[in-house]
C-alpha cells in the first residue's frame, strides 16, 4: 500500500500538468453578433464565452479591427472592467465554475445612422494557441442590404451549398469579402473586382454554419455534406 501512494500521486501530477498544457475548452456564443442598435440611446451588445469544463479559466483579448461611423461612441466592457473607448487589449477576471465571461460593447450612435464592425481575438492566458475570434456587426434602423450598395450588389449561391459556393459581385466597385466558420475562425477571404465572381470548392470544408462578412452586412451561409 505504501508503494501505491507515490504512484497515485505521480499520476495525479501528470494529469494536472497535461491539463494545463492543453488548455481549457471555451467557445463564444455567438461568434458573430449581428444587432440593430437604436439611435439616441446607449445600446448593450454582448458576446458570452462558455466554459464547459467548469474549471477556472483566465482569458485575455485584443482588438484586430474596428470600423465605425464618425460620431459614434463605443465603449468596451469585459468580465471585470469597463473602459472608455476600446483599448488595444485587456485581461478578464478569472472565471470560476460555470460563470460566463463576456465582451460587451456599449454603443451610442447618437443621431448618426450607419454601421460598425468590431473584430476581437480572445485567448486563454499562457495558451496563445487556444483562441477564438469574435465579431460585432452593428447597424442602426434603416441601414439594410437594399440601402447599402456594397452589400446589396453581392450575390452568394447556392445557399445551402454542398460542393461549390459562388460569390459574385455584379456591381461597379470592388468589394472585400470574408467567410468565417461557426467558431469565428477566418476560412476564406478575397476582394472581388467589379463584375467578377469567384468559386470556392467545398470538398474539404466541414459542414455547418458560416458567416460571410462584406462591407456593412453579415450573411449566414450553410454548407451541407
Amino acid at each position: 500500500m505504501r508503494k501505491a501512494l507515490p504512484s497515485l500521486f505521480l499520476l495525479l501530477l501528470i494529469a494536472l500538468v497535461t491539463s494545463r498544457a492543453i488548455g481549457q475548452s471555451f467557445q463564444a456564443l455567438p461568434p458573430v453578433l449581428t444587432q440593430e442598435v437604436a439611435l439616441n440611446q446607449a445600446n448593450e451588445c454582448y458576446i458570452h464565452f462558455i466554459n464547459p469544463s467548469g474549471n477556472p479559466l483566465l482569458l485575455k483579448w485584443r482588438q484586430l479591427e474596428i470600423s465605425m461611423p464618425a460620431g459614434w461612441d463605443i465603449d468596451l466592457c469585459d468580465y471585470g472592467t469597463c473602459y472608455v473607448g476600446i483599448p488595444p487589449n485587456g485581461t478578464m477576471n478569472l472565471v470560476y465554475d460555470t460563470i460566463q465571461a463576456y465582451l460587451k460593447l456599449i454603443v451610442q450612435p447618437g443621431a448618426m445612422p450607419g454601421a460598425a464592425w468590431c473584430w476581437f481575438r480572445v485567448q486563454e492566458v499562457d495558451h496563445a494557441e487556444n483562441f477564438t475570434d469574435v465579431y460585432f456587426s452593428l447597424y442602426t434602423p434603416g441601414i439594410t442590404a437594399t440601402q447599402t450598395p456594397e452589400t446589396a450588389s453581392l450575390r452568394v449561391y447556392p445557399n445551402p451549398a454542398r460542393d461549390l459556393l459562388i460569390v459574385e459581385n455584379p456591381g461597379p466597385q470592388a468589394i472585400p469579402a470574408r467567410l468565417f466558420n461557426s467558431t469565428g475562425q477566418l476560412a476564406w477571404q478575397e476582394t472581388l473586382a467589379p463584375t467578377d465572381h469567384t468559386q470556392i470548392p467545398l470538398a474539404d470544408w466541414p459542414a455547418g454554419l458560416y458567416f460571410l462578412q462584406t462591407g456593412k452586412q453579415t450573411q449566414r451561409v450553410i454548407i451541407e455534406k
